[in-house]
């Protein structure tokens, strides 16, 4: 059961309050209220199975751009909740969001390559929508969330369509997807299961619908595949040394 939307401010208009933002994710922020962007957070929370209860959560949205699933899951009852993306929250139109909203969501300007290095913890939800396709050093970046993610993580992303049967990530070197030249892999379904594997999780497909897919996945408690490679060993040997270090 949807959680009933809070009335727009007396005299409120998105219009003039959001003047020059350009919205990518479409949601209801009052009753009648809705950002014009062209994929529907609803949806994709439906997509990705977020439970509409996440009191006592702490959760991290990753690649949060605008917010907005920010703000739904602390609509749902979220603890905490940590906005983390590369976009100046006062030009997206995080903080505008934040304002109207009366909002305890914080925003943290960050990469998803150190995510360790920010002394934000480890989180019982992370979402990590719309972001995989977009990095350059995805499996870097997986490697990164399994030290983070204390409970259920939420992945949405482009697919490929090549060799179904084999583990495929197919390179856009250019413009060649979406005429985006920030679009850099697009893994097929079993690369992304395989990549977050040998990163120590369990992970299931959940729904495709043309290109996209939605996949759910958690800590498997084994990171076997990933300690005994060079970079597991180096990176065991960097946690020691900080240990060490006075």
């Amino acid at each position: 059961m949807r959680q009933l939307l809070p009335p727009a401010p007396v005299g409120f208009s998105s219009e003039r309050f959001f003047a020059g933002v350009h919205w990518h994710q479409s949601w209801n922020i009052f009753e009648g209220v809705r950002l014009p962007g062209r994929n529907s957070v609803e949806e994709l929370c439906d997509r990705i199975q977020l439970p509409l209860d996440l009191t006592g959560k702490r959760v991290l949205d990753i690649g949060a751009w605008h917010g907005a699933f920010s703000f739904e899951c602390e609509r749902r009852g979220a603890s905490e909740v940590i906005a983390f993306s590369l976009e100046n929250p006062e030009t997206s139109g995080f903080n505008l969001l934040k304002t109207v909203l009366s909002s305890k969501v914080k925003y943290v300007v960050g990469s998803a390559y150190n995510l360790q290095d920010y002394g934000l913890g480890r989180f019982d939800v992370v979402l990590f929508l719309g972001v995989l396709y977009h990095l350059r050093y995805p499996l870097l970046a997986i490697d990164r969330l399994r030290s983070i993610c204390a409970g259920e993580l939420y992945i949405e992303t482009h697919i490929s369509g090549l060799l179904p049967d084999l583990p495929i990530w197919q390179f856009y070197p250019g413009a060649e997807l979406a005429d985006d030249s920030s679009n850099w892999f697009g893994p097929n379904i079993p690369a992304v299961i395989t990549a977050f594997q040998t990163a120590g999780f369990n992970i299931s497909l959940l729904e495709t619908w043309g290109t996209r897919a939605s996949f759910q996945a958690a800590p498997s408690g084994s990171l076997s595949a990933f300690t005994n490679t060079y970079e597991g060993q180096s990176h065991e040997l960097q946690s020691k040394l900080k240990l060490l270090d006075p």
